[in-house]
Formats: C-alpha cells, structure tokens, sequence
C-alpha cells in the first residue's frame, strides 16, 4: 500500500488564512492527496496566496492537479496547450533543507506554479503575489488542526492517513 510521507504546509509565518481545500483516498491503491489554501479566507486570488498539494508518489492525481493549475494560473483566460511552457529550476526551503522544484510562470501576471518531490511526497505549489524561493514548506501529521469548511469529511479521511515521522 503506498502512503503519504507527510503533507507540506507553509511554515507557521503565514500571516493569512490556512484551510483544507480538498482530499482523496483510494482504497484500490492507498493513494492520498491533499490541497491546502493559504491565503485569503474568501479563497481571493488577487491577494497573496499559495495553495499546496500533496499527494504519495506515483498518484496520479498529482499530474492532475499539475494540469489544473496550469490551466488556473498560467492560461487563465487563454486556451489551454497541451504541453507545458518550459520550466526554470527555483529552490524551495523544505524541512529545513534547500530543494530544486520546477517552476512555470505566467507572463502577463505575477502566477506560478511549481511542482517538486520530496521523498514519497509529490508537491505542487501555485501562488500569486509572493515569490516561490521566499516560501519555506514543513511537513505536518495534524490536519485537523487547521481551519477547515470540510471537517467532517477530514475527520473520516483521518483514519486512512498515514504520516512517516
């Protein structure tokens, strides 16, 4: 069974809101993701955000969400292209350490998106207004700490997850 080797957040300076946008089990595969909005508490794209999404390595639904924000951040308003644009590499603080992501910006607005591995966990990251080499992501075990409009579908899908210490 594959497992999630932690869920990446924005260090604990986040100075907005931090809330559990989305979440997935697969009982055929054990495959997890989970979205995290940082940000405004209205979900305003126009102001400084990130959302953060982390899934088990192999899932596909990381590439799903590597297209969704493609098509959010980098196209909004234009048709979608199959390929991506090419990719520049930035670094990330992450636990403490400097890694190498992907990152894709869109040039006629201040979106992003960056996608990395760390360990089993596949991370892509999209945000506006704040520069992605400035965020320095933590692995956390407790989602229900945060602030959340889906607590209880979280609450159910606690029982599934399973953090690497």
């Amino acid at each position: 069974m594959s497992v999630i080797g932690g869920v990446f957040v924005v260090d604990a300076n986040w100075p907005e809101s931090w809330q559990v946008t989305g979440h997935g089990y697969d009982t055929a595969t054990g495959d997890i993701h989970v979205y995290l909005w940082f940000g405004s508490p209205c979900f305003d794209p126009e102001v400084e955000h990130v959302t953060v999404f982390s899934a088990s390595s192999g899932n596909a639904e990381a590439d799903e969400a590597l297209e969704r924000a493609f098509e959010s951040y980098l196209h909004s308003g234009e048709e979608y292209q199959a390929s991506p644009p090419a990719s520049e590499p930035v670094t990330i603080t992450t636990d403490g350490k400097p890694m190498t992501f992907e990152l894709w910006r869109n040039s006629s607005n201040r979106y992003w998106v960056a996608r990395g591995c760390v360990e089993s966990t596949e991370v892509v990251l999209s945000g506006s207004e704040i520069e992605p080499s400035e965020l320095s992501l933590v692995r956390v075990s407790d989602l229900p700490s945060f602030s959340n409009p889906f607590a209880p579908l979280i609450t159910a899908l606690h029982g599934y997850l399973t953090f690497a210490a």
